[in-house]
């Protein structure tokens, strides 16, 4: 939370607050339930006065919660049902998300969440994956698959631009090593795609090859979804945003649309 919200978010706590004497298994459920939805709140741009509100209502209902048939209760009546009101702007949000209309510290938490999540699947949680502050440490930096400032062989290969912005989309982000972003530079795609097949994290090296995970999870599926892209164009930048689209309605735990609240 501290990493989604920064040091001055505080609206969390009183839900925290409230569930303290719930088992810890339950405790724990409850802490992720609520980073889901602060998120959405977040990236929807909800009020912050919206969520203080329901917080602060349902506190009250979570400090009767005893058992887990109450506690599923609790989190299908509150935290199901308000994720899939938000479902929509969801998607509409993270697949016009782009670097600059986010704080910088939240657009390395959601790469960072993204990251972690594919390796967590793969590998289960380990001492290099179970902390999220080791995607968001100073050992790893924003890359930009097309760069910012291209060489002139890099504008070449990329092709036409209609989208000013593409540059700044998610699509068009990864996280990559210090060490490997330095010989990145401002190269285009086809110099720097072997590169990124030397990245600890599965999802850069999925740049350049699909990660091989392990079960048949949901979170397998989405990550099934984000092809190796041989070439890199305005049109990869944008199929990747749907596909990581995809991961993160897994990994915030937001309803199947088929599933959705109302529908």
């Amino acid at each position: 939370m501290r990493l989604l919200g920064g040091s001055a978010a505080r609206q969390h706590l009183i839900l925290l607050l409230a569930g303290r004497h719930l088992e810890p298994e339950l405790f724990d459920r409850l802490a992720a339930e609520v980073e889901n939805l602060f998120f959405c709140y977040v990236i929807t741009r909800e009020p912050t006065r919206t969520f203080e509100r329901n917080f602060a209502r349902w506190a009250t209902e979570l400090r009767k919660v005893n058992s887990l048939e109450q506690f599923d209760t609790f989190i299908s009546e509150r935290f199901d049902k308000e994720k899939a009101t938000l479902a929509n702007r969801f998607d509409d949000a993270i697949g016009r998300l782009e670097l600059g209309k986010l704080q910088l510290y939240r657009m390395v938490y959601i790469l960072g969440k993204l990251s972690q999540q594919v390796d967590i699947n793969a590998y289960g949680e380990t001492p290099g994956t179970a902390w999220l502050d080791h995607y968001m440490s100073s050992g790893f930096e924003i890359e930009h698959i097309y760069p910012q400032n291209p060489t002139p062989d890099a504008l070449e290969e990329f092709g036409e631009i209609s989208d000013p912005t593409i540059v700044q989309r998610l699509g068009n982000l990864v996280l990559a090593e210090k060490s490997i972003n330095a010989s990145l530079g401002n190269r285009p795609y086809s110099e720097k795609r072997p590169v990124y097949q030397q990245s600890k994290l599965l999802l850069t090296r999925a740049l350049s090859e699909r990660p091989k995970v392990g079960a048949n999870t949901r979170i397998d599926r989405a990550v099934a979804k984000i092809e190796p892209y041989p070439n890199w164009n305005e049109g990869s930048i944008n199929d990747r945003q749907k596909a990581l689209g995809t991961l993160s309605r897994a990994i915030w735990g937001m309803p199947e649309r088929q599933q959705a609240f109302g529908t």
